[in-house]
């Protein structure tokens, strides 16, 4: 009898953020009524698969974040996918180009859910061949324990991985002329343009090159230039933590890569090494306020976003079409312009000097959130993808 949700570990993330997911889509599915049974990959994988392709006439769905499963193959060759009969979902938290080896592989039950809906766009014209492209932002996920706004000890927060521009630069360096110079236009461009995505970009520059693309090389030389997407996203991260640094404001930075980063060792910056996941929400909780950037999603919201809602965090972040027309500036979040690092540092100054302000903005944001951004609510969706309740679409 097909009763039971299947979740894949197949991979960690980073800080294994996926299996923190995975704990929360179970507790939802089960909140709705639904068996689950998670599987993790980490050890006798063949094995397991194996047992899973035996059970598999009790599966309604399984999801996976950032799957392996869409390259596994058994010692045979035979893929995985190939063998498993159940619709089967691939959730994507980062733009589709990083996951081009798991995309041009077509299997009968293959779909994929993107956190952008321009990453949904981007899945959907250059891999028509997948069963379905959705569309759902991650969920937002509650520290253990939970602060109110008056309890929170730390001002400013900053949460997030830097890798030093200057070892991107050099790897870049290091490339053939023609893919250098290609990834540098790319660079390039969205410097100028925060809302350019980088498939926009490199369709530019192909028709300046006046070079034609089929569908499939266009999406392996996306795959090929990622350099571009990672340059700018640590980038953008120093760019944002130097404004806020400016204020003078407790301002604590948690993530690998800080320490040495020039501008940052000053007395009112803390600088604390990553942390798994769960702490990570639990520092969140600790915090007034969050500072927040999340390039590469031009039509979505990372989601710290989320969970800093939920946790009475107001969230300082970049400002995009899709977050304006989701979200109110300066009632339920505050939104910066990360071309005017001046403009950031304003804004902070401002917010500090005015915590009842800060406060309003969290707590209208964590109503807004309780009620539609949670898991459960994404598990209402992901039901619906599945058949289980219908069909719809999240991103319109």
């Amino acid at each position: 009898m097909r009763d039971t949700v299947l979740l894949f570990a197949s991979r960690d993330l980073c800080y294994e953020s996926n299996r923190h997911f995975v704990v929360c889509l179970e507790e939802a599915f089960e909140q709705a009524g639904y068996p689950v049974e998670v599987c993790d990959l980490s050890w006798d994988m063949e094995e397991q698969l194996k047992a899973v392709l035996a059970r598999q006439k009790n599966y309604l769905a399984a999801f996976d974040f950032n799957s392996l499963l869409p390259r596994l193959e058994f010692e045979d060759g035979t893929p995985f996918l190939e063998l498993f009969c159940v619709p089967f979902f691939n959730y994507l938290v980062d733009h589709p180009l990083y996951h081009h080896a798991a995309l041009v592989r077509e299997f009968p039950c293959y779909s994929v859910i993107c956190i952008d809906r321009l990453h949904q766009q981007y899945a959907k014209e250059y891999y028509p061949w997948l069963k379905g492209v959705f569309c759902l932002p991650l969920g937002g996920m509650r520290a253990g324990l939970e602060r109110s706004f008056d309890q929170k000890r730390l001002e400013l927060l900053f949460l997030g991985t830097y890798y030093p521009e200057e070892a991107l630069w050099q790897e870049i360096m290091e490339y053939p002329a023609d893919r250098k110079a290609e990834v540098l236009a790319l660079v390039e461009r969205m410097e100028e343009d925060p809302e350019l995505t980088q498939e926009e970009a490199l369709a530019q520059y192909l028709r300046e090159k006046q070079e034609t693309l089929g569908r499939g090389a266009f999406a392996e030389r996306l795959n090929q230039d990622y350099l571009a997407d990672k340059y700018l996203r640590n980038q953008k991260r120093r760019q944002a933590a130097l404004a806020a640094a400016e204020v003078g404001v407790p301002f604590t930075v948690v993530g690998h890569g800080w320490e040495g980063v020039p501008g940052l060792e000053r007395a009112h910056i803390s600088l604390r090494p990553g942390v798994g996941f769960a702490a990570s929400l639990q520092v969140m909780a600790d915090a007034k306020m969050l500072l927040n950037s999340t390039p590469g999603f031009c039509g979505g919201l990372h989601d710290r976003v989320y969970s800093a809602m939920l946790n009475h965090t107001l969230c300082v972040t970049e400002g995009s079409r899709f977050a304006r027309e989701k979200f109110g500036a300066g009632t339920e979040m505050v939104f910066y312009n990360s071309r005017r690092p001046d403009e950031l540092t304003e804004q902070i100054t401002w917010l500090y000097e005015n915590p009842d302000k800060v406060r309003e903005i969290a707590e209208r944001a964590w109503e807004k959130a309780v009620h539609g951004e949670t898991w459960q609510k994404r598990v209402e969706e992901l039901c619906r993808f599945a058949g289980l309740q219908g069909k719809a679409a999240f991103c319109k």
